[in-house]
């Protein structure tokens, strides 16, 4: 089971917040930490207040020599870096990268030409599906299935932050019978949601962190802290714990109380 910071713009395109990111975020003990590999010059012209959208993603675009930067500190700082592809060409710059892992984001989960391009490309392809309706993510869980040995769909609601009563975690555990692997990108402001999913065996859970909800940034005021993650780490643990137990069947010695009571009648009446 993954835990995965999301890093999403909340590094305001500041190597050294990239860098202090990685760092508290491999401290707290995720296993992976995630950033965004976008061109703004690829945002629909039609898309309203163009202009000020624009603007807003070029100040947070990731240069090609930022993802060299941020894999370069990830290797430092031993965790593994993840980039959601916005686009084919973003796909194939990771690819020759040689990164082994992609994140395909929910507006992108019917994007047949993306998803066609990094199935055979990726070791390890997750896939959000907050935008889509259930024949959507039907088509979806068609359409990758053949490949499902190396594929993660995400159970996600697109709601920025997400209210607990929307979050509907009964379609990831519906998910999880269709899919063999299925995890959980959360926007919810608490950890409940989170954690009720590593209980139910979401193969991984991803949110979005922030050094500070008090920076400049339109997602850091929803998204978690290295305390929130540190505290999640701790609850994997315990439900990993508490879940299995490879030696159910060493406890011989107190079989012997299954017939403490009964007397003689009962140990002449046992079925060996």
């Amino acid at each position: 089971m993954k835990l995965i910071s999301d890093a999403c713009s909340n590094h305001n395109g500041s190597r050294e917040l990239m860098e202090q990111m990685i760092k508290c975020a491999a401290e707290t003990g995720v296993d992976i930490i995630k950033f965004q590999s976008f061109r703004a010059d690829k945002l629909n012209k039609s898309w309203p207040d163009y202009q000020n959208t624009y603007n807003y993603y070029k100040s947070v675009e990731l240069s090609w020599k930022d993802h060299v930067f941020i894999i370069d500190k990830c290797k430092k700082y031993g965790i593994e870096p993840l980039f959601t592809a916005f686009g084919i060409d973003n796909a194939k710059f990771l690819h020759k990268l040689g990164l082994k892992s992609v994140k395909i984001a929910s507006p992108d989960a019917n994007n047949w030409g993306l998803i066609d391009w990094c199935l055979p490309k990726f070791d390890r392809i997750l896939i959000s599906t907050g935008l889509h309706n259930h024949q959507e993510i039907n088509d979806l869980v068609n359409k990758v299935y053949d490949y499902r040995e190396k594929v993660t769909l995400l159970h996600c609601v697109s709601l920025y932050p997400t209210p607990l009563e929307k979050v509907n975690l009964f379609h990831m555990a519906a998910l999880m019978k269709a899919f063999p692997s299925v995890g959980f990108s959360d926007h919810t402001l608490n950890l409940d949601a989170s954690k009720i999913s590593i209980s139910l065996g979401a193969a991984c859970v991803e949110r979005h962190f922030t050094l500070d909800r008090n920076m400049v940034g339109k997602d850091q005021v929803m998204s978690s802290t290295t305390e929130d993650f540190e505290e999640l780490v701790a609850w994997r643990k315990t439900v990993q714990t508490v879940m299995y137990c490879p030696e159910k069947d060493t406890d011989q010695e107190n079989r012997r109380y299954i017939w403490r009571w009964g007397g003689e009648e009962a140990h002449k009446n046992k079925v060996e």
